[in-house]
């Protein structure tokens, strides 16, 4: 397995608009027989590293992927896990783009120096390229001033010595001198060779025993052994983070909250609420659970940790859908009878906004990497979308008739509403705020889910007791699940593919495998389940 990143990407706008607004993937399996995986995850950074792309796929021999994410953020970073035979074979190149589709940058990916994860081999250097020809000689420069006279010379060296005369004749010898005085003693001649050894002489007796001498220093170390041979390799982790796993159901009928294990299939808590509990959103980032209370005008916050509730927000009248972005601890409710949607601070858990929408609002979706916030109103027919910044409309998008649920795909950056009137759903592109697509469903579409990670969007249809399987890529139903009587909520944990649909009538939830798209369990709770929450 290897770890591959972009590192953080700066995105600052230039003139009010940032130069990338998505990005463009291209991965390659250049083997010819084996296959490799890929984990693609991508964060927005904003004070905090937030995910909000995750998909996981496999390359075929020779295969090319590509993938196009959302990127409109001041910054972000890209993560791509490699795994299987031919993950030294897999390349991977990542683009940024304008709004117009066009290149604006390409950026490099590296290896990640993270724990139990290395490097493949570097690649060929490639080859030189080729020298640019010699620029033209530029013009001679004018002629500097004359310099100063300089200092004398040092004197040249001695002439050679002129060829010796002729030698003179000989002298008469002189007389004989006295003798000189006695030259110093020579030096001592070598010592003679030793003489044979003679006999040894008898033993003595033992002498007594000396003290011990000290303890002489340490000897030089010896050389290092052998290395021992290296020990089997351990085996890899996952790529996929460790689910929590837990499910909340609102039960409209016993004003409680049944809490789900997901990998044991069985309730662990139920919690007392307001009255009549509608909607429910879960915040990942503080395990803060939040429940609307349609008779009691109030929002239960729940802490996820202990399963109590510690707080309740008055909103408006009568509210219904509840939507959190974890990027900015903020809360959304539809409040249904007043026609807006309050917004909450998830640290004071106080209401610091009300937002006018349209008429009778039913459900709210966010998208935290846009932060932009989707309101469904069920009398008019529209979808009010709200910037989460100024917390004003900026758009209103007509759908079909009585919308009741709506959600978003955070990675694609498309939008998926329930109308209940015309048995469809439609789809609104985030980027132009217009429906690019409308998909027929079963009867009366009630509550809608996207699984982001597989890119596949879940319908429950109450009056026909199903709910329908959409393929993102194609916009159509490529399956529909019988489930329970009349279901209405549902949710997805894309991390282990769940999909949990609440059964109003049955007083169950059917547990859908999103790899088969087969009801695999029925988990019984309160009476009326209305909506479904999930922490991944």
């Amino acid at each position: 397995m290897a770890i591959l990143t972009t590192g953080p990407i700066e995105n600052n706008a230039v003139f009010g608009i940032r130069p990338t607004q998505q990005v463009t993937i291209k991965i390659d399996n250049n083997s010819s027989s084996e296959s490799a995986t890929v984990l693609i995850e991508g964060y927005f950074l904003n004070g905090a590293r937030t995910l909000y792309v995750q998909e996981l796929f496999t390359l075929t021999p020779n295969a090319v992927e590509t993938r196009n994410y959302f990127a409109d953020f001041d910054a972000y970073e890209f993560v791509f896990t490699k795994g299987g035979t031919a993950q030294q074979d897999v390349n991977i190149s990542v683009w940024g783009k304008n709004s117009l589709g066009q290149l604006v940058a390409a950026h490099r990916v590296l290896y990640s120096e993270l724990e139990r994860n290395e490097a493949g081999v570097t690649g060929a250097t490639g080859p030189t390229g080729a020298t640019g020809s010699t620029g033209s000689t530029g013009p001679t420069g004018a002629t500097g001033p004359a310099g100063a006279t300089g200092p004398a010379g040092a004197t040249g060296p001695a002439g050679a010595t002129g060829s010796a005369g002729e030698a003179g004749a000989t002298g008469a010898t002189g007389p004989t001198g006295e003798a000189g005085a006695t030259g110093a003693t020579g030096p001592a001649g070598a010592t003679g060779s030793t003489g044979a050894t003679g006999p040894a002489g008898e033993a003595g007796s033992t002498g007594a025993t000396g003290p011990a001498g000290e303890t002489g220093s340490t000897g030089a170390t010896g050389p290092a052994g052998e290395a021992g041979s290296t020990g089997a390799t351990g085996p890899a982790g996952s790529p996929i983070p460790i689910s929590v796993n837990r499910i909340y159901v609102t039960n409209e009928g016993s004003n409680t909250v049944s809490v789900i294990d997901g990998f044991s299939e069985s309730i662990i808590a139920t919690i007392s609420v307001g009255s009549f509990p509608w909607g429910v959103s879960v915040n990942p980032a503080t395990n803060r659970i939040y429940v609307t209370n349609r008779a009691s005008n109030t929002v239960s916050v729940i802490e996820g940790m202990t399963n109590n509730v510690i707080n309740e927000v008055t909103v408006g009248s009568s509210p219904r859908g509840v939507s959190v972005n974890p990027a900015t601890n903020s809360i959304y409710v539809a409040n249904a009878n007043s026609d807006n949607v309050s917004v909450i601070d998830g640290l004071s858990n106080s209401v610091i906004a009300i937002v006018p929408v349209g008429i009778f609002p039913e459900a709210v979706s966010v998208n935290p990497a846009t932060n932009r916030i989707y309101a469904a109103n069920g009398f008019s027919s529209t979808v009010s979308v709200i910037d989460g910044i100024s917390n004003n409309v900026i758009a209103t998008v007509p759908v079909g008739t009585a919308p009741r649920g709506v959600s978003v795909n955070s990675v694609t950056n498309c939008i998926y509403v329930t109308n209940r009137g015309t048995n469809s759903v439609s789809v609104i592109d985030g980027f132009s705020n217009s429906v690019i697509a409308i998909i027929p469903v079963d009867l009366n579409p009630r509550g809608v889910s996207v699984n982001p990670a597989t890119n596949r969007i879940y319908v429950t249809n109450e009056g026909s007791s199903t709910v329908s399987v959409i393929d993102g890529h194609s916009n159509s139903v490529i399956v529909t699940v019988p489930v329970g009587i009349s279901p209405r909520g549902l949710g997805v944990n894309p991390l282990t593919n769940g999909i949990y649909a609440a059964n109003g009538n049955s007083s169950n939830v059917s547990v859908i495998s999103g790899n088969t798209n087969i009801v695999i369990s029925n988990i019984e709770v309160g009476s009326g389940p209305l909506s479904v929450g999930v922490n991944p």
